[in-house]
């Protein structure tokens, strides 16, 4: 990780200074377009009035022929103007980010007092910006700015929604991903430029959990129990239960009587509950800067239970098997939310591509370089 400090000067630290020369580099000159790269001048023959050199203060104005900056401080404002004090001056102020960093802290640079100032500054992102928490971007800038330029050649990632169910996320709600740039700022002239090549993506959002299964319905089992009655002289009733035969025993319960015996059959009627329903699956993970993996949604667990343990006869319902639990929703895709299921949440949102307020968005805006919203 790293973040290199450049300027569009300092100029006239020695020497005769002109205004021909004050011209070109204050009002002719154009910023560089890549960190690595050069300043441009547009043509420019007209010659330039002291009143045009004095420091322009002016937070609203987006192009200040002499930007307010902490190098330009003895530049006056008003009718005192020498051209001595434009000694080690500056146009345009640049930081380069490269490398890899995470949760990226863009007033927390160095900028030398001049973050809020008109002078247009430059944040170039070269290398990658991530963040492994979806409650914290990528990168971000929540101080105010004037001229504040951020200029994406690089990726800025947000973090995974993690699914519902999962540790750290709701019960059952996906978690909503995480954004990939904060900008909110209270200034003015601050844009956001994408170029082609460039990925700002929004994390994706967790998929719902699954619903459990319902439980099966109830039912009723039959246990038998088998047992002898005995009688003297004739076979003998079983008392309301079923007699399933009857013999003549050895033995004499009289001198003209023998014991009989019944074999009888008792039925035990028991209400048996339904078997439980399998729990729902975990959601899926959304994809984002710490995750890419699978976004599938974990399938639910197996119902259990139903049957008889004895057996069941008669036409009485039989306890039945309680239903597999509804598979988890799948996570969303790069600026996409995570899927819902039939439980009583949802998917988790997707984080967005750029959030904030006082900016503006332009240069290559595809689905491959902008996932997710990124408008104010």
């Amino acid at each position: 990780m790293a973040a290199t400090v450049s300027k569009a000067g300092p100029y006239y630290a020695s020497g005769e200074i002109k205004f021909s020369s004050l011209r070109s580099n204050f009002r002719a000159q154009v910023r560089k377009q890549t960190s690595g790269g050069s300043e441009t001048f547009n043509s420019d023959s007209s010659p330039i009035k002291a009143s045009e050199l004095r420091r322009n203060t002016d937070t609203a104005n987006s192009s200040p022929v002499v930007p307010n900056a902490t190098e330009n401080a003895s530049i006056s404002t008003g009718n005192d103007l020498k051209l001595s004090q434009f000694r080690n001056s500056i146009k345009y102020y640049y930081i380069a980010q490269s490398g890899t960093n995470t949760n990226f802290d863009i007033p927390g640079q160095s900028w030398n007092s001049n973050f809020n100032k008109n002078i247009r500054k430059i944040m170039f992102i070269d290398g990658t910006c991530g963040s492994s928490a979806s409650s914290t971007p990528a990168a971000f800038s929540n101080s105010t700015s004037y001229n504040l330029t951020i200029d994406v050649y690089g990726g800025i990632y947000g973090a995974s929604g993690r699914g519902g169910g999962r540790s750290g996320a709701p019960a059952i709600d996906g978690e909503t991903g995480g954004d990939a740039l904060q900008f909110f700022s209270n200034g003015k002239g601050n844009d956001v430029l994408i170029r082609s090549g460039s990925n700002v993506y929004g994390g994706g959002g967790g998929g719902e959990r699954g619903k459990n299964g319902a439980n099966g319905a109830n039912g009723t089992c039959i246990n038998h129990n088998i047992y002898l009655n005995r009688n003297c002289g004739s076979c003998p009733g079983c008392g309301g239960d079923q007699r399933l035969s009857c013999y003549n025993r050895q033995g004499r319960c009289s001198w003209t009587r023998q014991y009989h015996d019944a074999r009888c059959l008792q039925r035990i009627y028991n209400s048996v509950s339904g078997g439980p329903g399998g729990s729902g699956g975990l959601g899926g993970p959304g994809r984002g800067y710490n995750y890419s993996g699978s976004l599938t949604g974990d399938n639910g667990t197996s119902g259990s239970g139903g049957g008889c343990p004895g057996y069941n006869e008669n036409g009485s319902p039989v306890p039945q098997r309680g239903q597999d639990g509804e598979k988890g929703g799948d996570g969303g895709d790069w600026g996409n939310n995570g899927g819902n299921t039939n439980n009583t949440g949802n998917g988790g949102s997707t984080g967005r591509a750029i959030r904030g307020n006082n900016y503006s968005v332009g240069g290559t805006i595809t689905s491959n370089t902008v996932r997710g919203a990124y408008n104010p």
